[in-house]
């Protein structure tokens, strides 16, 4: 009960300096604030390294970190993409699904499809992880029909449908920057409006990569199926080359196939070396032999003409002069106590051909409309060369204060003791502060009770001070009362009793002695 008095008045006095924090720190501007940008000396003319020829009549290789794109041709011309049509597939379950999720199949998933498929039956039912393995590795169209689904009835919370799961394709790809894309179905079966570019399924590619769990299952050569409530175990294939060894190439870490009449052979392949992680990209080649060998090509250029840079390794000495929210400027630093740094995975990639010193340098400042405690984006380090953007680092400042918004206080309440609403005020559906009210651009004259009210400070902060001095009096008294006067009178009365015990002993000290 001790520690738990104590620990109360700690969360009492950490909240005054909380709200003493809040009076002090002035809030951000309203609009971007552009520090400074610095020209390099990188020639507008310089000459960028010119790939190999394809057969594929249209190809991208894409770095994954920075977007860039390292290889191009026809990139932005619509083709079929068959199945490679699955990667955006998985890309939306991922967002939008937990892999422990039970997928169950449909009559109009074991119907409506025709081509690859694994043998899944109306009523039957697997995890969105083994769902994704048969997609991915065996291209089964009932499990990827099944899958779109699924995530359509989840996130339109209905019973799900392919138009419903279209519309959600579509609406992503917008989402990533796409510029020539209409998917009509999860699974890439061909029909005359369902195309797409290699631009696009670069940024397709790009946005899947970086999840674990993508990576894992389209970078596995064999996994099996555990029986389900309909049917056996099935062992699957991994149908990419690259990944099923049955062609090498060293940096492949992922991939997925494709193939209809119409699309001809497709492909989109993930290597990594040297830090450069890359998606590359094959639409409507003659044969799956030139695909790989495109791609081998493709990659190996990319790979042999480019270098990654670590921005926050190489801007360590970076000064910057930082907006009125700071009182002092600080220089980035790798330290973890560094309250201003830049963000991990922040990198520029270049030819080999040119220095990072070449790169112009943009620093840009944004708005925070409300600090939360840790990591918090307070503006951007964009960088490009001879006409091309090559990377960017986020400028992150962190907050040790904690909690800064409602939501964070109204977990911690009522530890607290004062309620949210005390110390909060909706603002234009924004809750902030009350202290930190925005002021009101639209008139310039002096409200001479807003200023009186400022002067004498919040309204409410003397009852605040009055309630947490009545409490921890309170808490003294029940400490004097419950604790320290009981234990006063016990230690009175062992002293007494053991006075007693002596004087016992110096009366009878034969009695005492043990023979």
């Amino acid at each position: 009960m001790k520690k738990n008095t104590i620990h109360l008045f700690q969360s009492t006095a950490f909240f005054l300096l909380l709200t003493l924090l809040f009076t002090i720190l002035p809030p951000c501007g309203t609009a971007n604030i552009h520090v400074k940008a610095e020209e390099s000396g990188s020639d507008t003319d310089f000459v960028w390294p010119s790939g190999p020829s394809t057969y594929a009549d249209a190809a991208i290789v894409m770095e994954v970190t920075t977007g860039l794109t390292l290889y191009e041709k026809n990139i932005y011309t619509a083709y079929y993409p068959a199945s490679i049509t699955k990667v955006l597939t998985a890309l939306l379950a991922l967002e939008n699904c937990s892999m422990n999720e039970i997928v169950t199949m449909s009559d109009a998933a074991e119907h409506n499809v025709y081509g690859s498929r694994i043998g899944l039956v109306s009523g039957e039912q697997v995890t969105l992880r083994d769902a994704m393995y048969g997609m991915l590795l065996e291209s089964a169209n009932e499990v990827s029909y099944a899958i779109g689904e699924h995530v359509a009835a989840k996130v339109n919370h209905s019973s799900g449908s392919m138009e419903e799961f279209a519309a959600l394709m579509n609406t992503r790809v917008k989402e990533l920057g796409g510029v020539n894309s209409n998917f009509i179905n999860s699974n890439g079966l061909h029909e005359a409006e369902h195309y797409t570019c290699a631009y696009d399924m670069a940024l397709i590619g790009r946005a899947a990569i970086q999840y674990s769990d993508f990576r894992k299952i389209a970078g596995t050569r064999t996994y099996t199926i555990p029986p389900t409530n309909k049917n056996v175990a099935r062992p699957l294939a991994n149908h990419h080359r690259f990944i099923r060894k049955t062609l090498n190439y060293d940096y492949a870490v992922a991939g997925k196939t494709g193939g209809t009449t119409e699309a001809l052979t497709t492909l989109i392949t993930f290597a990594e070396k040297d830090g450069l992680l890359l998606v590359a990209v094959v639409l409507h080649v003659d044969t799956a032999l030139h695909a790989y060998e495109d791609t081998i090509n493709m990659l190996n250029f990319a790979f042999e003409n480019y270098s990654l840079y670590s921005i926050r390794d190489t801007e360590l000495n970076l000064e910057l002069s930082f907006p009125p929210l700071f009182s002092q400027t600080a220089a980035f630093s790798d330290t973890e106590n560094s309250l201003i740094h830049i963000g991990d995975n922040s990198n520029v990639v270049l030819p080999n051909s040119a220095n990072f010193s070449d790169a112009a340098k943009t620093i840009t400042y944004s708005p925070v409309e409300e600090f939360v405690h840790g990591d918090n984006i307070i503006g951007q380090i964009s960088y490009q060369f001879a006409g091309k953007y090559i990377g960017f680092a986020d400028i992150i400042y962190f907050n040790p204060d904690y909690p800064f918004t409602r939501a964070e206080f109204e977990a911690l309440w009522p530890s607290y003791m004062i309620p949210p609403d005390i110390v909060f005020k909706e603002d234009n559906g924004i809750f902030v502060p009350i202290n930190q009210e925005k002021e009101d651009p639209a008139t310039d004259e002096e409200d001479p009770v807003a200023e009186t009210e400022n002067q004498s400070g919040p309204h409410w902060l003397p009852v605040a001070l009055g309630a947490v001095a009545a409490i921890v009096i309170l808490l003294a008294g029940w400490y004097i009362v419950r604790i320290e006067i009981p234990h006063r009178r016990r230690k009175r009365a062992y002293k007494r009793k053991h006075d007693a015990r002596l004087r016992s002993y110096h009366d009878f000290p034969d009695d005492h002695i043990t023979h």
